[in-house]
């Protein structure tokens, strides 16, 4: 790998479409490419993180500023810990969500005025953007078809979650659909960073689209040996 700068990349999208796997697969393609890389999730990785995570999941905050504000807490602290020190190093760093998350989920809400959330957000990110956001997208109610058998007794598609929908995951599909419409208007708004990828197919055809994203960025960030 050349001595080029170090990138924050991020995956998102609805609960339900895979992130978790396809996280696991970019970090290893950068890895084969001997790219440094670590990779988080969000809310969570720090002592801090790991505490909100637990709180968030169980639904204690009845609040939606409260419930914006844990996650705020949470990222300040791991972008502190491990985000900034990482790029600072020259590792790539992989996130399993970040601040899209929070302007899709808690704006889906409609709760919080958008000044206060975008600014909130800015704050917890201390001020890292991500350098390529990939956008992956399925129909709310195919996620939740995917979800609930993860509740029961039916395991996971993915193979590395809670068996258990937690408070966020259990809202309406309607909910979903105003967060699938806010990530949309965050793509329109910034279409060189964030890019879509059609997550209904198969996952290795879910994987391909990815791989394709992923290259050209490497490429045009003169990472590739």
């Amino acid at each position: 790998m050349s001595k080029a700068k170090a990138r924050l990349i991020t995956l998102e999208g609805i609960d339900g479409v895979g992130k978790t796997t396809h996280v696991t697969r970019v970090v290893g393609q950068l890895a084969k490419e001997g790219i440094p890389v670590s990779t988080y999730r969000e809310p969570g990785t720090t002592p801090l993180g790991e505490e909100l995570r637990g709180i968030l999941k169980h639904g204690l905050a009845k609040n939606a500023m409260a419930e914006l504000l844990l996650f705020a807490a949470a990222r300040a602290e791991l972008v502190s810990t491990y985000v900034k020190p990482d790029l600072e190093a020259g590792t790539f760093v992989v996130l399993d969500r970040f601040t899209d998350s929070t302007l899709a989920y808690q704006g889906a809400l409609g709760r919080i005025d958008e000044p206060i959330l975008e600014s909130i957000c800015a704050a917890a990110s201390g001020g890292l953007t991500p350098d390529l956001t990939i956008w992956l997208d399925v129909d709310p109610g195919e996620a939740f078809q995917r979800l609930y058998p993860l509740a029961g007794q039916l395991g996971s598609q993915t193979g590395s979650r809670d068996t258990e929908l937690d408070v966020i995951e259990q809202r309406s599909i309607g909910y979903f659909k105003r967060v699938r419409s806010r990530y949309k208007a965050i793509m329109d708004a910034d279409p060189k960073r964030m890019f879509h990828v059609d997550a209904s197919g198969a996952v290795e055809q879910t994987a391909e689209q990815i791989k394709k994203v992923l290259y050209k960025h490497l490429e045009k960030w003169d990472v590739l040996s």
